[in-house]
């Protein structure tokens, strides 16, 4: 099946010409129609297959038995409870990609919606509050599952798309009547579904002279004056007509005179990450400046650092961390397996040894990396053998685990 990037064209002309050599053509008052709308022509459930290439047997498959066509699994959260992932397989990946890219991504986002859009950020969220002297943060309690196919399929037809064809995407977006954590379209589908909460909370605020911003289950409302515990009941009132529910452990009310933080940015007199965090990447900073030796992990931290940085021109602190990742970087980064000729290597690796174990990954084969390597695939084969040996590996798994930690 071809990659994302295939189906991702500049305009819809080339669907509209296989709509027309199809058995009675594309009519005219339909093309009109789509491109008045600026959405890829769909006017039947056979015309998606058509555009990707494959049979309507794959959909059907898909709309038919979609559990079959996800892989699952429980992700540990930071406290300590479990959340499901559901993780779209390849062929529905690539539909999903199709809808996200032609579809979902056409469709405007209001101005103070910063979450799964691109060209905004969590920092550009915190910016929107900045010079606040009050902030109320809420959280939606089960975000994705708690969206239901009735309103994916709405938000097709709101689109223009007729009720069959807006069944077929919502089905194909969703999993047990719920949009999935892990699937391509959920992000966009969720800002989607909440625009009309978005505007209902951004008229509540500016009734009330505040500021409303979201990033993705985060809602903000800052203010110059107290936020009043009255307006939280308002915002937990239109919350849950909309069909959602706050998590009340999350709610906080906050002022100038203690810590005002906005998805994880303190916004008090200027911009800057919390205390704690600027605290624990000072003491990571001063340990990897005592290791002889980085992975490639410790490596892409201190890259992250600076880039984050960048973000927080006007502190003086982040600017110092960005400065001593930079040392680090100039100095140790010739340690760094693939990032050096001669790097520093445990466990009496060779270099040659140390690249074919960095190229480790899932379902990643021989070929593919002496390919990536510029070497045989019997030289990579041997090299991993002698590597697994010196690192006590069992198999490839538990040599791309090492290799992630020791590399």
């Amino acid at each position: 099946m071809p990659t994302r990037s295939y189906y991702f064209p500049r305009d819809f002309a080339h669907l509209e010409e296989i709509l027309r050599a199809e058995p009675g053509g594309f009519p005219d008052d339909e093309t009109a129609r789509f491109r008045e709308l600026g959405l890829p022509p769909i006017p039947t459930t056979g015309a998606l297959p058509l555009f990707l290439g494959i049979s309507p047997k794959t959909i059907f498959s898909i709309r038919r038995r979609p559990r079959k066509h996800y892989r699952s699994f429980p992700l540990k959260k930071k406290d300590g409870t479990k959340r499901d992932i559901d993780t779209p397989r390849t062929y529905l990946k690539v539909i999903q990609w199709w809808i996200l890219d032609n579809i979902l991504n056409h469709v405007e986002i209001a101005e103070n919606v910063f979450g799964f859009v691109a060209g905004r950020s969590a920092v550009q969220n915190a910016k929107y509050h900045l010079g606040a002297k009050h902030v109320l943060n809420v959280d939606i309690r089960q975000f994705f599952p708690s969206i239901t196919i009735d309103q994916v399929r709405e938000i097709f037809v709101s689109l223009g798309y007729k009720e069959d064809v807006a069944e077929m995407l919502a089905e194909l977006c969703c999993l047990d009547d719920r949009v999935p954590q892990g699937a391509p379209t959920s992000p966009a589908i969720a800002n989607l579904v909440l625009r009309g909460l978005d505007e209902q909370l951004s008229h509540l605020a500016k009734e009330a002279g505040h500021r409303y911003s979201r990033y993705a289950d985060d809602l903000t409302f800052s203010s110059q004056q107290r936020v009043e515990p009255a307006f939280l009941d308002s915002v937990q009132q239109a919350v849950e007509q909309a069909g959602f529910e706050l998590k009340p452990e999350k709610t906080r009310f906050s002022g100038f005179e203690g810590r005002m933080e906005v998805t994880g940015v303190v916004i008090n007199d200027k911009m800057q990450p919390p205390r704690a965090w600027r605290k624990r990447t000072r003491a990571k900073l001063h340990k990897l400046g005592l290791a002889p030796r980085l992975t490639r992990q410790q490596l892409a931290f201190l890259h992250g650092i600076v880039g984050m940085a960048a973000q927080f021109q006007d502190s003086v602190q982040m600017q110092r961390l960005s400065a001593e990742a930079n040392a680090l970087i100039e100095i140790k980064a010739q340690t760094v397996v693939r990032h050096s000729p001669q790097p520093i290597l445990p466990n009496g690796l060779t270099v040659r040894q140390a690249e074919a174990l960095a190229m480790l990954g899932p379902r990643r084969t021989n070929a593919e990396i002496a390919a990536r390597l510029g070497t045989s695939e019997a030289a990579i084969k041997k090299r991993l053998q002698e590597a697994f040996r010196k690192i006590g590996a069992a198999d490839r798994n538990g040599a791309h685990r090492w290799a992630v930690k020791h590399l």
